[in-house]
């Protein structure tokens, strides 16, 4: 074989080995491309990302500052409705001390006014009971209406 030969048979070759390299090379370029696309996709997600992730964490530690504060409101409203309730009991309690509940007392006919009733009770403790004139400071009438022969038996129950 003459060296012209070998030559045309090396470029030949040459020129094969070239073209197919040409191709795997342009493939690569071109997965390379697709590949930093990918990548710079996945960039501007995740840094959008992590700024949800910062405002959310934001988000949350105000809201467990909020919490703590809704909750220490809470508290005190709660240690308050205890001694509101205490003082309320209390002055249930001691306005109790001074009330009388008279049972059997009879209602007139038609409408029994607060001085009809005031003038029944006065007169139950001045006739019944022998007791002085006091000062009433209300009457009025609570309950069924019972007869007057109760009155004598359920008169302090």
């Amino acid at each position: 074989m003459d060296i012209n030969a070998v030559k045309v048979l090396l470029e030949a070759q040459e020129h094969t080995i070239r073209s197919a390299m040409e191709l795997v090379i342009d493939k690569l370029k071109e997965r390379i491309k697709i590949a930093k696309g990918t990548v710079s996709d996945l960039i501007k997600s995740v840094e959008f990302s992590q700024a949800e992730i910062l405002d959310l964490k934001k988000d949350i530690s105000e809201l467990r500052n909020s919490d703590s504060d809704k909750q220490t409101v809470i508290n005190d409203l709660q240690s308050r409705i205890v001694v509101l309730e205490q003082r309320q009991n209390y002055q249930e309690d001691y306005n109790r001390r001074n009330n009388l509940r008279i049972t059997g007392l009879l209602e007139e006919k038609g409408n029994d006014t607060w001085e009809q009733t005031l003038s029944s009770v006065a007169k139950i403790f001045k006739d019944k009971l022998e007791l002085p004139l006091i000062d009433i400071i209300r009457a009025h009438r609570i309950g069924p209406h019972l007869c007057l022969h109760v009155l004598e038996q359920l008169l302090f129950a």
